[in-house]
């Protein structure tokens, strides 16, 4: 992969230019001050997941959505949600015991057209990345060059990708639409984006009845 492809891109406009989309998608950012993305679109429905739905289908990965975001992991039966927390409220997320963790962000499309955003954990205070965690990123990464499918490794815990036959599908069709809208709709949309002690998940967390 080019350095290209590997180091997102930053675009600098004045803050007195940008729509809250915008500000609320550099201020979540944790890896650049902000991105510009590529213009508006229509109604475009964004799940977020630990891994493409259904499982093992084809898909390719957005080349130059990387944004790193502080999240939180939540146990929701067989599945976990995701969601994302504004900085002024990490610390007082630490402060009642819920861990917020960086997750760089992987946006895919499946040959239907699907749309799904992927979050990968990054390395810990020491450094070290659970094994799971950094072998989903190198999946994710050889779907920005073709199509694969994710699966599991279960002897060598880890996440393999298989490749697409040639020609089996043709080029992805990603949508016209900013950066920051893709992560409203993933996030802020669905009520999984944390901004103020009156969030309800932050309610449930303190013990207290949400108002």
């Amino acid at each position: 992969m080019s350095d290209e492809t590997a180091k997102p891109k930053l675009e600098i406009v004045p803050a007195e230019e940008l729509d809250e989309e915008e500000r609320e998608f550099r201020a979540l950012r944790r890896d650049l001050p902000g991105v510009k993305g590529a213009g508006e679109a229509g109604l475009i429905a964004i799940s977020v997941g630990r891994q493409p739905t259904p499982k093992n289908e084809f898909f390719r990965t957005h080349p130059d959505f990387r944004p790193v975001f502080p999240l939180v992991n939540i146990e929701a039966g067989m599945d976990r949600h995701f969601v994302a927390v504004m900085p002024n409220m990490v610390a007082p997320l630490a402060a009642i015991g819920i861990t917020v963790t960086d997750h760089t962000l992987y946006l895919i499309i499946s040959p239907r057209g699907a749309l799904r955003i992927i979050p990968v954990c990054g390395p810990n205070a020491e450094g070290e990345q659970n094994e799971y965690a950094r072998t989903k990123e190198m999946a994710l990464i050889d779907g920005m060059d073709g199509w694969v499918r994710m699966y599991t490794d279960r002897e060598g815990n880890c996440y393999k990708s298989f490749p697409a036959p040639p020609n089996r599908f043709g080029d992805p069709n990603w949508p016209s639409i900013k950066h920051a809208r893709i992560t409203r709709l993933a996030f802020r949309d669905r009520g999984r984006l944390i901004d103020s002690p009156k969030h309800i998940l932050v309610q449930k967390w303190a013990g207290n009845d949400p108002k």
